[in-house]
């Protein structure tokens, strides 16, 4: 047999060895190959460009990074599992060594399984990614509500850009871990599984700090990530602060609760609690790293899946400063152009849909405090395009209508009992009769004091204010006074009007270049609530297709250093399990024992990084007006039930393996 021919043999006869190394690796290979097969496409960046210049711009900053992260991310990985496996087959090495092999040839050894092990990945990744390219594109297209279906393409820059990153990457690995393996004793070598594990000491005040930390962590995100104190430097320091605690979790606090329950005699005599509890602290030594990188990484997928998951659904949409269909806002003018009402009923004479107009008025008062009214009877009209609730005021009251969300967070809290307004030596004071809710309202300018808002009253209120404004004013031309008119048109399915709105957008440019006047100040203004949403859709798939793509990833290897972790043991728990079996172990004992060990394994880990994202969550939730708790409970019950599959398909050949010795 050849050496290359060996080489090949202990590769391929170590699926359990090489098979985690493989996957792993293969998926990895798989996604940077995906998002190169986007970056390189020749007609992506002009399909993102019908929608924005920017997304576009944002999209190929966002998978280059990605793909900047998967390599980062892989070489780490990988690196860790060559680590863990070499360590495994110290014993084997040392055979090797008697039967005659030499040093040079050891290391040359492993260096080819290595290589051989990785481009295998690289090749298959390659070639599955090139197989289901097409439907790569179409779900690409899909996701990010493209105009046009990304077309195929043969991908040579993408293949030979993986080839070459990856390629590179598994010789550097190669080459450093080939060396990592000590070989001058052989007696250390032979005897590597039978070197006993020193336990963790754990010291009371560092448990004690990993608490403070992670609580510190949380407090500091959550106080400076509201709407009126947010701040990236202090955001950051949390995030730190809660990384290090999780460290110290595992590795101090953790080992510490389990010491404290084996002081508990009667609790840890009991039944399989001693085999359970003393081989659970028996092995924190190493599975302090494989719990802190699972949590972490964890944790990282689930907050940026669960993000980008909350933010793409048509209600956020509806959420913003104007949930209404087609929207126009007229400058200059008394009223929108007859010529583009009459445009808009022609192009959506197939939608059934309401329509309402009114006018804001804007003026400022003798001390240039800038106000914005709105009439009540415009404001129940456009209420009723959405069906919700109308309100009423007495003559001489006044409504306040928040214009964003610190305003509506101050009024809420603390409204004014009336409105003040100076105008021409003579002092009009209107009482407050209550706050509306927010973001109901076509026009986006708002008075220059955020706490008072848009004020609503009744016109024949509005009116009189309106006269004394003007009489301000002698020159025309010194006159800042605004009466704006809009026209709204709105429907329940205005998701399907992007087409329309498109056309509506196109016939309001040309309007504008005809009439369009800077001096008097005419320009008509287009607002499509369809298409607002189709860049939410777009801003969401992309960060769809970053977040779940990298999360993918960085799920996988978590999964593998968990395997990894407890392929490392397995031969010595096959030593221990056969020694209990022979003094009495039973075979339900061992399913118990082994199903506890591995729940702690693989769910705590899980359950930490569910924390740390809940928390991540809360934050989120104060920056935005829209529920994101559904979307967060469905990533969140994914990840659990994927991991729960797993668990149970480990278990299941973990226990086969073990019940082998017990016949």
């Amino acid at each position: 047999m050849s050496f290359r021919q060996f080489v090949i043999n202990n590769v391929r006869r170590n699926p359990k060895v090489y098979g985690p190394y493989f996957f792993t690796s293969f998926f990895a290979v798989t996604m940077f190959f995906v998002y190169a097969l986007l970056v390189f496409h020749p007609e992506f960046k002009d399909s993102i460009d019908s929608s924005s210049e920017t997304m576009s711009y944002f999209a190929m900053i966002g998978f280059q990074v990605s793909q900047v992260i998967i390599v980062i991310f892989s070489a780490f990985a990988i690196f860790y599992a060559v680590s863990t496996f070499l360590k495994t087959r110290k014993a084997e090495f040392g055979l090797l060594l008697i039967q005659g092999i030499n040093k040079k040839q050891l290391v040359k050894l492993i260096f080819w399984e290595n290589m051989l092990a990785g481009l295998s990945a690289v090749v298959c990744g390659v070639i599955f990614g090139f197989i289901f390219s097409k439907v790569i594109l179409l779900i690409c297209s899909k996701i990010l509500a493209l105009t046009e279906t990304l077309p195929f393409y043969f991908p040579w820059k993408p293949i030979l850009l993986t080839f070459g990153v990856f390629g590179l990457m598994f010789l550097v690995i190669s080459f450093v871990t080939s060396f990592t393996i000590r070989v001058n004793n052989l007696k250390a070598l032979l005897a590597s599984q039978k070197e006993p594990k020193k336990e963790i000491k754990a010291a009371w005040y560092i448990a004690l700090l990993a608490l403070v930390l992670i609580t510190a962590g949380y407090g500091i995100v959550l106080i400076f990530t509201n709407r009126e104190s947010f701040a990236l430097t202090p955001l950051f320091t949390g995030v730190i602060l809660v990384v290090i605690g999780t460290y110290f979790f595992f590795s101090q606090l953790l080992v510490f609760m389990l010491t404290r329950l084996r002081k508990r005699e009667r609790f840890f005599f009991k039944r399989t609690n001693l085999l359970t509890f003393s081989e659970l602290i028996y092995q924190m030594r190493d599975n302090v790293s494989t719990f802190f990188i699972v949590a972490i990484i964890s944790a990282t997928a689930i907050t940026a899946m669960g993000t980008s998951s909350a933010i793409g659904s048509s209600g956020l949409a509806e959420m913003s400063e104007n949930p209404y269909a087609i929207t126009y806002t007229g400058y200059g003018q008394d009223t929108i152009s007859k010529d583009i009402i009459s445009y808009t009923e022609k192009t959506l004479q197939g939608d059934s849909y309401k329509r309402a107009n009114g006018h804001f008025y804007q003026f400022s008062d003798d001390t240039d405090v800038f106000y914005t009214f709105l009439s009540i009877e415009d404001y129940n009209a456009l209420m009723d395009l959405r069906n919700e609730a109308k309100i009423t005021t007495p003559p001489g009251t006044v409504v306040l209508l928040p214009t964003e969300s610190l305003s509506e967070l101050h009024l809420k809290s603390d409204a004014p009992d009336k409105i003040e307004i100076q105008l021409s030596n003579q002092k009009t004071t209107l009482p407050v009769e209550k706050v509306a809710p927010i973001n109901r309202f076509p026009y986006a300018s708002s008075s220059s004091s955020v706490e008072i808002g848009t004020i609503i009253a009744n016109q024949a209120d509005i009116d009189a204010l309106w006269q004394e404004a003007e009489v301000r004013y002698k020159n025309p031309k010194d006159n800042y006074n605004s009466k704006i008119p809009y026209t709204i048109f709105h429907m329940v399915d205005w998701e399907s009007t992007a087409a329309s709105a498109k056309k509506l957008q196109n016939n309001v440019d040309s309007w504008n270049e005809k009439n369009q006047d800077s001096d008097k100040g005419i320009y008509t203004g287009f607002e499509s609530l369809a298409i607002q949403w189709q860049t939410m859709q777009q801003t969401n798939g992309l960060l769809l297709l970053l977040t779940v793509l990298c999360g993918a990833v960085f799920y996988t290897f978590s999964a593998g250093f968990i395997y990894l972790r407890l392929h490392s043991d397995l031969k010595r728990d096959e030593q221990q399990y056969k020694m209990l079996f022979k003094i009495g172990l039973t075979k339900s004992e061992l399913h118990k024992i082994v199903a506890r060990q591995l729940r702690v394994m693989f769910f705590l880990p899980l359950f930490v990084a569910v924390i740390h994202s809940l928390v991540a969550f809360l934050a989120l939730q104060n920056l935005l007006d829209f529920n994101i708790w559904q979307n967060v409970g469905i990533v969140i019950g994914i990840f659990i039930a994927v991991q729960a599959i797993y668990y149970f398909f480990v278990k299941y050949q973990y226990l086969k393996q073990l019940r082998r010795i017990m016949k």
